[in-house]
């Protein structure tokens, strides 16, 4: 009796196959992605960031703008003949004198001037004074004053020039006036100004005219 083999025998084994060891198969998804929320603490980081970038801003307006010094101005400054009568024997002499200032200011805040006096002088000597009183420029306005000055014939009249210049039918004058004042910003910054006005001055006898020239500087402290 014949034998078969044992390997004829045995039954074949399955084929074996291959079993991925992590599945990527993509799932679906029932709606958008939800985004992330922004911490809280950005939120007030920017709002701090702005509120600086807010006040840095006014801060630069109001100093290169706002509290800049500017210069007052003198926008006239002249001499006018109100009133001249005189005889050359004996000497007499009245003569009235009209000064006028304009100041202009240009500052946000008013420009304070104090009292003071324009001073007409003949060779050096004082020949009339006249009081201004204390006052106001607004702010970013202009303001003209006016002096009427009485020539004081008394105090010159023993001059060696007055009799010489009488029958010469001129007569020689010269005005000053000195103004302090200040501005003051938002009840802190001061800028301080002094206004200098002076007017050189010939009166003509005998047409009854006169003709002047006059400047004025601004100092600012």
């Amino acid at each position: 009796m014949q034998t078969q083999p044992d390997d004829m025998l045995k039954p074949s084994a399955p084929p074996i196959t291959m079993v991925p060891l992590y599945d990527y198969a993509p799932t679906a998804t029932t709606g958008p992605i939800p985004k992330k929320k922004p911490k809280p603490c950005l939120k007030v980081i920017c709002c701090i960031l702005l509120i600086i970038i807010v006040l840095i801003t006014v801060f630069l307006f109001f100093t290169l703008y706002l509290f800049k010094k500017r210069e007052v101005q003198i926008t006239a400054n002249n001499a006018s003949l109100e009133d001249l009568s005189f005889t050359i024997t004996p000497i007499t002499l009245n003569l009235v004198l009209g000064i006028t200032i304009g100041i202009k200011n240009p500052n946000y805040a008013g420009f304070n001037y104090e009292s003071t006096n324009t001073t007409i002088l003949y060779h050096g000597l004082q020949a009339g004074v006249s009081p201004m009183q204390a006052g106001t420029v607004k702010a970013r306005s202009s303001k003209t004053i006016h002096n009427t000055i009485y020539i004081m014939a008394t105090t010159i009249i023993n001059s060696p020039f007055l009799l010489p210049e009488m029958i010469a039918g001129k007569l020689p004058l010269s005005s000053i006036t000195s103004m302090v004042g200040k501005v003051v910003l938002f009840n802190n910054i001061k800028i301080h100004a002094t206004v200098d006005t002076s007017c050189d001055i010939v009166v003509d006898l005998q047409s009854r005219t006169m003709t002047s020239s006059c400047n004025g500087k601004v100092k600012i402290s």
